[in-house]
């Protein structure tokens, strides 16, 4: 039997469009950003398929221990179990984490000396720059720090350097600025640890360096007068911290040192927490209590240019997570520095006049906007390379190049190609004879190591597992094309390539009462390593026609059992001709969330994926 006006057939309950595979879970891609594959969001994009892992059972055991000890259902002692929180000592400092509990960022190496060059420097009244990344991480790290030695009455300004003309890092130029200001100290925030030469040249016109930074130290360490990095040798501290994380820890230090009271920093937490979920580390330990009370810091800050910021982006007023920093916020302070300048930024977030912070949050969002343009022209420029020099039956890695790319959104470009094909990504914009690039990548394949075995070819590269930068001669880029694609192909399996959506439980829809609402939402903030649970459920009848809704979302709803659900699924209005009529069965793994609409709240299912129930195929 056909539907009216569509070629399809009606089976068991569902129209199923001709041509469909139903033994695939269609489904919408996940906004890749920076360094992990799955963040917050989901935006629209069917390309391939994903392989849908459920979590392993665990032994029942230790989940009757921990469910009697802490009051709570096996199902939430389940999810935090398989998230390394298996004591109740664990269980409550997860859901009720204490800024108290903070560690003592003495432990941190390096940090003693220099908080006691920093002390000397503000007793000398000397010159202190604060020297900083032009990304949201950076930005917020370079205002905490100045923000925090102005209020102690230090001399300090701050420099970021020029993404267009200067790059990432430290540089000779910057330096020389520094120099001239009369500067004697640099401190560096989430950058440095790789400035072997900038920091020999700095020592050279007499400028000592402090460098905080969370990035991978290279193979040679720079001639510091100190450095503080949880990721060096012989530093066991136990939180990956962001850029600003370290900052912050820098800050509580020299609050110590000088006997003031820490509660004053906690003001700054707002910017600790942007630079943090925007910078994508694992929202675990130190970063996820730093975050958590950051978060709500943001609604109710203090700040001028945050303010600003939260109302022209629409959040002012609304509880704000991690996801709307990260793809509403951040953009916004972005914008700047990926198209040029971000010193603007600085000024924004540390302004106290109303009037300068209302007019440069309106630059900033219409930055982004001009930024946006640029990111689509790019992408479909991307797209049209990609059929000339990619052989996605073979390779397993992506390299494109073009004169004229816009450095400050190729990283973007990368990250939208991890989405689409999901294979490693290197995006290069060639000036002068000179590429500069940025790489992102996927779960098992190490960035910075894979580009190591192609250091011969580059100028300079550094930066994480999951995104890295380069500068290459423009002679080298065909050449490192075809190596770095062989790099990973030796690496990557055939598996490794297939996108994967790891599911935390599978439950029933019964399950979703109040209270396990309660318990699901006292896991945020989310973010990587603390991702917003992932559930399956299978069987499901669809309770209501399926419709399409704004830019091809699905709208539902969905019953078994006793309970029914609203159901969205953003990108998924492709599927609402497959599951075209009620009754038809359906299995879908999904987050259970609140949406609030014309001040009414309701929980509602949000899809990461579907498929008809096992049966329903056709033969």
């Amino acid at each position: 039997m056909e539907q009216p006006g569509n070629r399809s057939a009606k089976i068991n309950g569902c129209y199923l469009a001709s041509g469909e595979n139903t033994e695939l879970g269609l489904l919408p891609a996940f906004r890749a950003c920076h360094k992990v594959m799955e963040v917050y969001m989901i935006v629209a994009r069917r390309s391939t398929s994903l392989k849908w892992v459920v979590a392993e059972d665990l032994d029942p055991q230790p989940v009757s221990d921990l469910s009697s000890a802490t009051n709570l259902p096996s199902n939430i002692v389940k999810i935090l179990i398989s998230r390394d929180v298996n004591t109740p000592e664990a269980v409550q400092q997860f859901l009720n984490p204490k800024l108290s509990d903070l560690a003592d960022p003495f432990s941190l190496v390096g940090m003693k000396l220099g908080i006691e060059r920093v002390v000397k420097a503000l007793f000398n009244n000397e010159k202190i720059t604060i020297y900083g990344d032009y990304d949201v991480d950076g930005i917020t790290a370079t205002s905490l720090l100045y923000m925090v030695i102005n209020k102690l009455g230090g001399q300090v300004d701050y420099y970021l350097p020029n993404r267009l003309t200067e790059g990432y890092g430290l540089s000779k130029e910057g330096i020389d600025i520094a120099h001239d200001r009369g500067t004697t100290l640099i401190i560096t925030v989430d950058t440095g640890i790789t400035a072997v030469d900038e920091i020999e040249y700095a020592r050279s016109v007499g400028i000592e360096v402090i460098v905080t930074d969370h990035h991978e130290p290279g193979m040679e360490i720079p001639k510091a007068l100190t450095i503080i990095n949880p990721k060096q040798r012989g530093c066991n501290y136990k939180s990956e911290l962001s850029g600003v994380g370290v900052a912050f820890k820098f800050a509580q230090a020299l609050y110590s040192a000088l006997n003031q009271d820490e509660s004053e920093l906690w003001e700054h937490l707002d910017l600790v927490a942007m630079g943090t979920a925007a910078d994508i580390v694992p929202l675990v330990h130190e970063n996820r209590t730093l975050t958590k009370f950051g978060i709500d810091q943001i609604a109710r800050t203090t700040k001028p240019g945050l303010k600003s910021l939260t109302f022209i982006s629409g959040l002012m007023g609304k509880n704000i997570s991690t996801g709307q920093v990260v793809f509403i916020l951040a953009p916004r302070i972005n914008a700047l520095g990926r198209l040029g300048n971000a010193g603007q930024a600085i000024r924004l977030l540390s302004t106290r006049d109303e009037r300068i912070a209302s007019e440069i949050a309106r630059t900033l969002d219409s930055e982004n906007r001009r930024r946006k343009a640029i990111d689509e022209k790019t992408l479909q420029e991307a797209l049209v390379q990609m059929e000339e020099v990619v052989d996605l039956d073979t390779d397993k890695a992506i390299v494109l190049a073009k004169e004229g790319w816009h450095q400050g959104v190729i990283g973007i470009v990368a990250s939208r190609l991890v989405e689409r094909y999901h294979l490693p990504t290197v995006m290069i914009s060639v000036i002068n004879g000179e590429g500069k690039g940025s790489a992102r990548s996927i779960p098992g394949f190490h960035l910075t190591k894979a580009l190591k075995k192609c250091e011969h070819l580059l100028i300079r590269y550094g930066g994480h597992m999951y995104a890295a930068g380069l500068s290459i001669a423009q002679e080298n880029v065909d050449r490192f094309r075809r190596e770095f694609v062989e790099v990973s192909n030796r690496i990557l399996t055939d598996d490794d390539v297939v996108p994967k959506l790891h599911i935390d439980l599978e439950i029933e829809l019964t399950d979703i009462d109040d209270t396990f609402m309660d318990n699901i939402e006292a896991f945020a903030p989310f973010g990587p390593q603390n991702m917003r649970p992932v559930f399956l459920t299978r069987n499901c009848e669809v309770s209501a026609q399926p419709y399409v809704v704004g830019n091809n979302h699905l709208k539902m709803r969905i019953r078994k059992g006793e309970a029914q659900f609203d159901v969205i699924g953003f990108g998924f209005g492709d599927m609402a001709h497959v599951i075209s009529s009620r009754g038809c069965m359906v299995d879908v793994v999904y987050v259970v969330e609140y949406n609030t609409y014309h001040n009414v709240t309701r929980k509602q299912i949000r899809l990461k994926d579907i498929r008809l129930t096992a049966g329903t195929a056709p033969v």
